[in-house]
């Protein structure tokens, strides 16, 4: 973007930019830091206020036409609000696994109360508060148009780039000396969120986000949204970019995070083919000797006695992960509350009554580092429904505007990478449960939207 188009930024992408940036930082502290995460959610009231008020040039706030954000946006609502609902005695006590439940309260003379389906109210309102800020993030990415976009992409880009400056002055400094927003995290890199693993799916979504923040500037053609008018710059600029977020995920010494690089990387080529339309075998050349440079450098600097790399590689042996023991208590903890689970927020408190004597230590298990076993406890199989209803249903907008907008393929394939790296990390991590990956997954999503544009006669809304 020029000068001239900086000094003249449209308000509504601005707000959205804003949001995005104040996410990141305040929302990565996790459950440990709730003061922060709290000044997240009174800043989406203002932020939400101020995108109400504002003036639009259309003479109309920007809102998605689309009824696949709406009917997304019931499915993630879905199961804390019907969880939140009092039920009469003779329907919860009749649910399978409320048997325990139930013996309890009725210790206290209280097994002909109504109750909800969740066993902590408390928790899941605090759930459901949680999950408003990233469900505005999709709001406001569904409601932009593409230049618009820009604005966001290129603020989760600056974000990922200041998180691995930051974050070189920790690794650096060492513990004690060294500038955290959150409780240290040893020597690694952790930037602006408390722990590695979601420092390293920001820098990923960074990566992705980089690339398509320049296609408009490697594009032949002079397109608008462009930060460099010279194609080769652009190119040296995105490349230098890439290769400092690279060394600044395998520094945060998260095993996930340096196993979905290769995804990353796959991404950033997907979303450059638009501004590549001559592709011939020649062409891809440079850039996969760019890739395979960042390996062998890396393991240059390993084998030189890098300390930072050693223990990174250190930490890929798998004999005392404690997070196999950690999946069969929570195992036993879904069995027990199936099929309808102990409601959202809940899996703490359940996962430190079901703990195996075996295994203790003096720790307090956090979370099950597994979100689909999590919500597998918290949710039952209402909660297994619900998220392969939402997977589908952004499967299907994804497709439509891949070939409904070919000119903004590479907002939507960003925002598949942005998906598709909290779903694979989920698998051993709980990335959705950090308030700032869960707003940058909601800007995701919102990529996915068709963006906002009078359609077509024969163009049904997606």
């Amino acid at each position: 973007m020029t000068s001239r188009e900086i000094v003249a930024a449209p308000p509504y992408p601005v707000v959205a930019a804003v949001f995005v940036v104040c996410a990141i930082v305040l929302g990565g502290g996790g459950s440990p830091n709730p003061g922060t995460e709290v000044l997240l959610q009174l800043l989406f009231v203002a932020l939400a206020l101020v995108w109400l008020w504002l003036p639009s040039r259309q003479g109309a706030t920007p809102m998605p036409r689309s009824a696949s954000f709406w009917l997304i946006c019931a499915l993630v609502l879905a199961l804390p609000l019907i969880q939140l609902v009092p039920l009469p005695p003779a329907v919860w006590t009749g649910l399978s696994g409320n048997e325990d439940r139930a013996a309890a309260l009725a210790l206290v003379g209280r097994e002909k109360a109504w109750q909800p389906l969740t066993h902590s109210s408390p928790r899941t309102l605090a759930a459901l508060l949680a999950i408003v800020p990233a469900l505005f993030a999709f709001f406001a990415a569904a409601s932009l148009d593409a230049r618009g976009r820009l604005w966001v992409v290129g603020a989760i880009a600056a974000m990922a780039v200041a998180a691995s400056l930051l974050g070189a002055l920790q690794v650096s400094l060492g513990p004690g000396a060294a500038p955290y927003l959150y409780a240290q995290n040893g020597a690694t890199l952790t930037g602006f969120q408390a722990n590695r693993n979601a420092t390293a799916d920001v820098l990923l979504i960074g990566i992705a986000a980089s690339a398509a923040l320049f296609v408009p500037s490697l594009a032949r053609t002079r397109t608008a949204g462009a930060l460099l008018t010279n194609r080769r710059a652009a190119a040296v600029v995105l490349a230098g970019t890439i290769a400092v977020l690279f060394f600044a995920i395998l520094l945060t010494a998260s095993r996930m995070g340096i196993a979905l690089v290769p995804l990353a990387f796959a991404g950033v080529w997907l979303i450059l083919l638009p501004a590549l339309p001559d592709r011939h075998l020649l062409r891809f050349v440079p850039a996969v000797a760019a890739l395979a440079a960042v390996p062998v450098v890396a393991a240059a600097a390993l084998q030189l006695g890098n300390t930072a790399l050693g223990k990174v590689a250190e930490r890929f042996v798998f004999a005392d992960d404690s997070r196999r023991e950690l999946w069969r208590d929570a195992w036993f903890a879904v069995t027990q509350a199936w099929p309808f689970g102990i409601g959202v927020g809940g899996a703490q408190p359940a996962l430190i009554a079901a703990e195996r004597l075996e295994v203790l230590d003096h720790g307090l298990p956090n979370r099950v580092h597994n979100d689909y076993l999590e919500l597998a406890l918290e949710g039952g199989l209402p909660a297994l429904v619900l998220i392969v209803a939402t997977a589908s249903v952004l499967l299907v907008v994804a497709w439509r505007t891949w070939h409904r907008r070919p000119e903004e393929r590479h907002l939507t394939a960003l925002g598949l990478v942005i998906l598709l790296v909290v779903a694979l990390h989920s698998f051993a991590d709980y990335p959705l449960r950090s308030m700032a990956l869960a707003c940058l997954a909601g800007t995701g999503a919102g990529l996915l939207i068709s963006s906002p544009r009078k359609p077509a006669a024969n163009e049904p809304s997606t």
